[in-house]
């Protein structure tokens, strides 16, 4: 039940902040332009994935060094992935909730660290917190841009019909009130 409840908690905190970073972009004025096409999400993804796994599979000597490489390789993911201040700043605030939510957790018995070595936690904890909320801004981002897309695709369809219609109902008006329509030219016109 606690295992469900958790995993489940989980992928809806990914989706929330998936979702905030395109709003945060709206809200400050600036658009997030900077390589927006899926492979680059992809690769983002990848190169978190590899983030994630080298926290757990690469011996260092000790905590220090490996929280200093992960903090690199999540800047180094943040330069070449996002590059705004709003990704950085939002990435810094997730990493900080989720390391005290992550802290509040274990100090009440609810997860268990086999070595804490930072108040409660893994001393790394913060630096991939940081590059998977970088991460699910990116995954965000592209679709709050393919959703903006669709928006305008359904708007340009329906302003179609309505021309369509319009354009009918004059035909039809025509036909009735003279026999036959004008020839001069394309009757049912588009005028987008």
């Amino acid at each position: 039940m606690c295992g469900c409840f958790s995993i489940n908690t989980y992928y809806t905190v990914q989706a929330v902040i998936g979702l905030l970073y395109p709003c945060i972009d709206r809200h400050l004025g600036e658009p997030h332009k900077f390589k927006r096409e899926w492979s680059s999400v992809m690769r983002c993804v990848a190169v978190f994935v590899g983030i994630n796994h080298a926290s757990a599979k690469v011996d260092f000597d000790n905590n220090i060094q490996l929280s200093l490489t992960l903090a690199a390789l999540s800047i180094g993911l943040w330069w070449t992935f996002d590059r705004s201040r709003s990704g950085f700043g939002l990435g810094i605030g997730i990493a900080f909730l989720a390391t005290l939510v992550t802290q509040l957790l274990v100090y009440n018995g609810v997860y268990q660290y086999t070595s804490p070595d930072f108040l409660y936690v893994r001393s790394w904890l913060p630096c991939i917190f940081f590059a998977g909320g970088i991460t699910m801004g990116n995954i965000g981002r592209q679709l709050a841009m393919i959703l903006l897309e669709v928006k305008v695709i359904i708007r340009r369809v329906y302003q179609h019909q309505i021309v369509l219609s319009l354009n009918l109902e004059e035909y039809i008006e025509l036909k009735s009130s003279h026999g036959t329509p004008r020839s001069s030219g394309n009757v049912c016109s588009t005028k987008l």
